[in-house]
C-alpha cells in the first residue's frame, strides 16, 4: 500500500514537472517583456525645442525659482520617439536682477535642466536663455542734462520671457532608451 502511494506520487511530480517544462516557452511568448527589447541611443549634444508654459519676469522671479516648460515636438533618433512632445521639462531661474533706477534695465536667466524619455528616465538637457529688459540708460543721461535731477528717476524695464517662447535645448548626456512599440 505504501509503495502504491509513493508510485502515485512520484507519478504526479513527474507530470507536474513535464507540464512546467511544456507550459515555460508558452508563457515566456505571451508576455513580451521577458523578450529583450530594442534600444536607441540618444546621443549626447541632440537638438531639442521646448517652450515656455507661463511668462517669466525679473519683477518676480529670484534665483533658484523652479520652472516647467514643454518639449515642443517629438524627438525621434532613427525613425523612433524618444521624448514625446509635451512632455514636462524642468528647469529653474539661474539669475533674476529687477530694473532700477538711472534706467538700468532688469536681467533674467533661466537654466533647463531635465525631461522624462518614452521609458520614463530622466535625461539631462542644457541650454541657457536669456533676456535683457529695455536699457534706459542713454535715455536718462539725456533727461538729466534736459530736466535736472529728476531724470535720475527714468527707471529701466524688467526683462520677460514671455509664454510660448521657444528655447532650444540639447541633450546633455548619452542615454539608451527603449522606444515605444506603437
Amino acid at each position: 500500500m505504501k509503495h502504491l502511494f509513493r508510485a502515485k506520487k512520484l507519478a504526479i511530480v513527474t507530470a507536474l514537472v513535464m507540464l512546467a517544462q511544456a507550459v515555460a516557452p508558452l508563457v515566456a511568448v505571451a508576455h513580451p517583456g521577458n523578450v529583450a527589447q530594442k534600444t536607441i541611443t540618444v546621443p549626447d549634444g541632440t537638438e531639442i525645442s521646448v517652450i515656455t508654459t507661463e511668462e517669466i519676469s525679473s519683477k518676480t522671479a529670484t534665483e533658484g525659482d523652479p520652472l516647467t516648460f514643454k518639449v515642443e515636438e517629438d524627438v525621434v533618433i532613427d525613425g523612433n520617439v524618444v521624448i514625446r512632445q509635451g512632455a514636462l521639462v524642468k528647469g529653474t531661474v539661474a539669475d533674476a536682477k529687477k530694473s532700477g533706477r538711472m534706467g538700468k534695465a532688469g536681467t533674467l536667466n533661466v537654466r533647463i535642466e531635465s525631461t522624462m524619455t518614452v521609458d520614463n528616465q530622466k535625461i539631462k538637457l542644457r541650454a541657457t536663455k536669456g533676456r535683457e529688459g529695455d536699457d534706459k540708460t542713454g535715455t536718462t543721461v539725456a533727461l538729466v542734462v534736459l530736466f535736472g535731477p529728476l531724470g535720475f528717476l527714468k527707471k529701466g524695464k524688467d526683462a520677460k520671457i514671455k509664454e510660448g517662447t521657444k528655447i532650444k535645448a540639447y541633450i546633455d548626456e548619452e542615454k539608451k532608451v527603449a522606444p515605444k512599440q506603437e
